[in-house]
Formats: structure tokens, sequence, C-alpha cells
């Protein structure tokens, strides 16, 4: 089990540095080794090592896992550069949503899921349950996935203060600013981030259900995300760093596919439009900075709720987990 606990810690590392690096990029300019940066490759470094010592005498990870963690580290490595070579060539970059970062979540999901794989059939003993390590890793996976649209939860903030004559963003970054609400919104349509959130969220929802036969699990992993970016904002807001507005209400769409578990489509359409009505309700009021928001925004997200939730049930599993046991005692 020591071995997965330190991988947690590698991805938590990295959970870290990525929060970090958001939030630095909406007050200094793009740096090769800034501290969130080195925080980042730490959890890397470490769960390389970690990999490293599979390949060299395999122990914890069946083989399959091990090489689709590889591969996410190698695509990882290859980002670098790409990533890099792009900032230097378009300078400024606020957008989470370019494509060198896409290749950085990618491999970061690959990483996940080949580690998340390996500790499924290393604990093939167990029935899976929300109080060990799945939620953590069901978590970090959340998290990757969603991290995208930070670009907006962090812009809200950032522009609300832009607008208000507050803004903490250095003086380099406020001189190339040429048009604040695009650029610091990514150039990202505002109907983008609620879909996507739903999207990602249902789907991964669904999927852990469906592999686990646990609904506990995906509403455990989503709690403990919300509560890492509360604490991240908390003291993100001590030190003067810019902060981002927590999307609470996600917690609605796995907590409805644990209450509705016959009729997935059902619990898709309710889970996605109370998530979206908590958000609208939020930004009206005013008590949160939220991203922007219109009412329509509502439709597709609804479409993706019941496309999502009653698609994914449909799909027919090749294996039972009783034979993904068999085969992990195999290997």
């Amino acid at each position: 089990m020591n071995f997965y606990r330190l991988w947690v810690l590698a991805f938590f590392l990295k959970f870290v540095g990525s929060a970090w690096d958001a939030s630095y990029h909406f007050r200094y300019l793009f740096e090769k080794y800034s501290i969130p940066h080195i925080v980042n490759f730490s959890g890397f470094a470490l769960g390389a090592f970690l990999l490293f010592l599979e390949w060299r005498q395999p122990r914890y990870m069946d083989r399959f896992s091990r090489n689709l963690t590889t591969i996410g580290y190698v695509l990882f490595l290859i980002g670098i550069p790409l990533d890099f070579s792009y900032h230097i060539k378009f300078g400024i970059d606020l957008t989470t949503w370019s494509p060198t970062h896409f290749i950085y979540y990618i491999a970061t999901d690959i990483m996940i899921l080949g580690v998340w794989r390996a500790f499924y059939l290393y604990k093939k003993g167990e029935k899976p349950s929300w109080k060990s390590l799945h939620t953590w890793f069901a978590m970090f996976l959340l998290e990757c996935l969603v991290f995208p649209n930070m670009q907006q939860e962090n812009g809200a903030i950032s522009y609300f203060q832009y607008i208000h004559h507050q803004s903490i963003a250095s003086k380099e970054i406020l001189v190339l600013i040429k048009d604040p609400a695009s650029q610091i919104f990514g150039g990202v349509p505002e109907w983008v981030y609620p879909t996507y959130s739903v999207l990602v969220v249902t789907l991964l929802t669904l999927v852990v259900i469906r592999l686990f036969k646990d609904s506990a699990i995906p509403l455990a992993a989503t709690a403990l995300y919300i509560l890492c970016r509360f604490v991240g904002k908390t003291i993100f807001f001590a030190v003067n760093y810019p902060t981002s507005y927590v999307p609470i209400t996600l917690l609605f769409i796995p907590l409805l596919f644990l209450l509705i578990k016959k009729h997935s489509w059902l619990a898709g359409l309710i889970g996605s439009v109370l998530y979206f009505i908590g958000l609208y309700l939020i930004h009206e009021s005013g008590v949160l900075i939220t991203p922007p928001m219109e009412m329509w925004f509502i439709a597709p997200v609804a479409i993706i709720g019941i496309v999502i939730g009653g698609i994914i049930p449909l799909i027919k599993r090749q294996n039972s987990v009783e034979q993904d046991y068999q085969e992990a005692a195999r290997l």
C-alpha cells in the first residue's frame, strides 16, 4: 500500500502545482522555473521514480498498467519542449485551452488511469469503496478533466478586479492586455464552461459507477476536489494571490446518480439542470463571482446530461469485476 500512497502523494503534488500555476499566471508572466512549476515537477519526478522501480523489478503493477503509465509520462515529456516553444512564439499565454496544455492534460489523464488500473487489480480481493484510495484517484482524474475550466474560474475574479481598478496582476501583464475580457477569459465562448463541466463530470461519474458498482466513489471524489479547491483558495487569498470561483454545484451531478439509480438519463438531466440553476443563481445574486452566465446555457447543459446519462449505461462491459480479479491473479 505504501507504493500506491506514494503515487497519491505524487499526483497531489501535481495537483497543488497546477492549481498554483493557474493562479500564478493571472499575476505574473510565463517563467520556466517558477515555484508552481517546481512543485508540479516534484510530483512528476516522484511518480517517475516509482515507475522506474516497477520497470526495474515488477512488483505492484501489472504489465499493461505499467506500460500505460509510461506512455503518459513519455507524452508529458514531449509536451514540455512543445509548450516552451509555444510560449516563445506566442508570448503571454493566459489560456488553459492551448494545444500544448491539452497535451499535458491528456498525458496526466493517462498516467492516472494507468496507476488507478494497477491499484484496482492489486486490491483484487477487496470490494472498491469510497473510503479507499479509489476516491483519491477518482479525484485526481476529475481535477485533470475540469482543469481547463479554471481559466474561467480564475478569470471571473481577475476580470472583476480589473474593471474595478483593483487588479493584482503585474504591470507586465496589464501592459500586454489589449482586450481584457477576451484575454482574461482565454477567448473561450462563455457557454463552454457549464457545458464542458457537465460533460466530463457526468462521464466520469457514470464510468466509475459502471466499473466499481459504487455510486459513493464519484460523489466522495467530487466532494474531496471541492474541499481541496476551497483550501487552496483560502491560502491564495491569505497570501494575496489571484483566487478562483470554486464549482460547488458540481456536487449535484454525482449526488443525483447516487439518488436515482434505475434511470440514468433522468439522473443526468436533473443533476445537470440543478448544477446549472445553482450556478446561475449564485451568479445572479452576486454572492460569489462566477464565470459569465446566461440562462439559455441551460439548454446544452440539459442535453449533455441526458445524452451521456442515457448512452453510457447501454455500453456493455467486456469483463465482470470477478473476471478482472481472476485476470489480476494470473498476472
